[in-house]
């Protein structure tokens, strides 16, 4: 396969949902986060957005404290969003204690997006595209304040795809072994 990931250390944060911009995604992509979990948050999670912003993958880890759902039950919602919401598909929460580290990856595969949880399969985290995989333009986090004053997600790094490429003779920088002066 001639992709791999590679880790983007994630040390601040600026106001507003971490973003990182994605060059399309293609199936074998794996793209997600490391974040340690608070229970004490309502809702986060992440979006798979297109250039104008519309949400081509949108999973959402919703907790019992969140009181946009009646009734408010844990649960994780997987959806896409171009100036109205698209058909919402549920699945179970993971379980998850405070202060656990969790990564979640979500893989392009041949026709869906699948959602990992440290390296397992995530169960009914699966979803057929809407959108076309190039159309990926950014990866945004979201979310994970802590509710009345508890602790907030700590969003640690984010995982993107690299292209791989055969080297080019012509990219390499000329030899300068010799330094002048020097013998």
């Amino acid at each position: 396969m001639m992709l791999q990931l590679v880790v983007l250390s994630l040390f601040a944060f600026a106001a507003g949902s971490p973003q990182r911009e994605l060059p399309g995604l293609v199936v074998g992509d794996k793209i997600g986060f490391t974040a340690t979990y608070s229970s004490s948050t309502t809702r986060f999670g992440l979006n798979i957005e297109d250039a104008a912003g519309n949400y081509i993958f949108r999973l959402a880890f919703r907790q019992p404290t969140d009181r946009t759902r009646n009734p408010p039950t844990p649960v994780l919602i997987m959806n896409t969003w171009e100036g109205s919401w698209g058909k919402q598909f549920d699945a179970p929460f993971p379980e998850l204690s405070d202060g656990d580290e969790m990564n979640v990856l979500i893989e392009a595969q041949e026709d869906k997006f699948v959602g990992y949880l440290n390296g397992a399969v995530m169960e009914g985290v699966e979803m057929v595209y809407r959108y076309p995989l190039a159309s990926a333009a950014s990866l945004r986090l979201w979310g994970g304040a802590g509710d009345n004053g508890g602790n907030p997600i700590y969003w640690s790094t984010f995982t993107l795809p690299v292209r791989q490429h055969n080297p080019d003779p012509a990219e390499e920088e000329p030899m300068t072994d010799n330094v002048e002066g020097s013998a």
